[in-house]
């Protein structure tokens, strides 16, 4: 072997080792990217559901019902797009959710200072992350066979 041919052997070998831990690094950042916007969407979650009152089927109030419309439509994007873990969606939002969710569904009035009525607001994508995590639930239940 001829020194020319060794010295492109060890810099073809230099290459690839380059390569190999270029392709490692961006590999890491790219999960540190998604674990970021993860993050994010914890956030933007949480602001989300900040003062969310209490539907009072009795006296509804427009802005109340938006907002709580809006937190429910943000929190089924997240669990129907696998945006955050779901069982972190499940532990800290699905009681707030099921209760506002049963709530709104019911009402089948026009929200104040808009043409649409609380039950119609509740769109598919909302009622298909209400299914889920209802079944997540019943999955947490254990039960034995007699």
């Amino acid at each position: 072997m001829t020194k020319f041919e060794l010295t492109s052997i060890v810099i073809a070998s230099i290459s690839i080792g380059i390569s190999l831990l270029a392709v490692f690094l961006s590999g890491k950042a790219n999960n540190t990217n998604k674990n970021m916007f993860r993050r994010q969407g914890v956030i933007d979650l949480h602001m989300a559901w900040q003062g969310i009152n209490e539907i009072d089927k009795n006296k509804l109030i427009g802005p109340d019902i938006v907002k709580a419309v809006n937190a429910l439509s943000l929190t089924a994007s997240l669990w129907n797009h696998d945006v955050i873990e779901k069982s972190i969606l499940y532990q800290t939002y699905w009681n707030s959710y099921r209760d506002l969710y049963d709530t709104l569904i019911i009402i089948n009035e026009l929200v104040p200072g808009h043409k649409k009525t609380c039950r119609s607001l509740m769109t598919n994508e909302i009622t298909k992350a209400y299914e889920g995590m209802k079944n997540a639930d019943l999955n947490t239940v254990s039960q034995t066979n007699l």
